[in-house]
């Protein structure tokens, strides 16, 4: 499947969730890759054989090149999630935007040898400046069903726990961030609990080609 195929029903919408008839969930993990709480996540995966998508922020990957070629050789995938982290309520011109999804491309290109088909935007925050840039590429914007809220430092692992799984059903993309350590500490109880409800864990682009037709 093109990642042009991969674009939401509607156009210029967000994905959040896909019908499908596969038992299927997605976790997703914003602004990556990092020296330490990624290869946690990376090892924690590999034992439960679990899959997962990590937006990366381009600067990140120029700085750790080498954890994101191990998401994609342990068969993750990496989405874009623009160059810097810099919100559309920020941005002062569509060449600035252009240059955060492209410039991003590219490099996740460059470090690993794969081109991402999938766009998360900063904040979760679109534009028609975004809208432009993402159509032209072909990529689909992934937001979220269920945000766990971990990028709230007032909330206690718990209650992102319970954001995380407690509305959860089959189709949903849920949010997570790989810098938060109360992430790292309750993803093996998220992956337990979805397992406990057979929900397989995979990444994005799967829970796309698994939609319903």
């Amino acid at each position: 499947m093109t990642s042009t195929q991969h674009a939401s029903p509607r156009a210029n919408q967000p994905v959040t969730h896909i019908s499908t008839d596969m038992p299927y969930v997605a976790l997703t993990f914003d602004d990556g890759p990092d020296a330490v709480n990624v290869p946690k996540l990376l090892e924690l995966f590999a034992e439960e054989k679990v899959k997962a998508t990590f937006f990366t922020i381009g600067e990140h990957v120029l700085k750790f090149p080498e954890i994101a070629k191990q998401i994609i050789a342990a068969g993750h995938e990496i989405g874009n999630h623009s160059r810097t982290h810099l919100y559309a309520h920020d941005c002062t011109s569509f060449e600035q935007m252009q240059d955060q999804i492209v410039s991003s491309q590219q490099i996740i290109e460059q470090a690993t040898g794969i081109r991402p088909v999938i766009y998360r935007a900063p904040g979760l925050e679109h534009d028609d400046r975004i809208w432009t840039v993402i159509n032209e590429l072909g990529l689909p914007s992934i937001n979220a069903a269920q945000d766990s809220r971990d990028w709230d430092r007032n909330l206690d692992a718990q209650t992102i726990l319970n954001n995380a799984i407690t509305d959860t059903k089959a189709g949903d993309v849920i949010l997570f961030h790989s810098w938060s350590d109360k992430t790292i500490s309750i993803m093996p109880d998220v992956i337990r609990m979805f397992k406990a409800r057979n929900l397989e864990m995979v990444t994005v682009s799967e829970l796309l080609e698994a939609q319903s037709h």
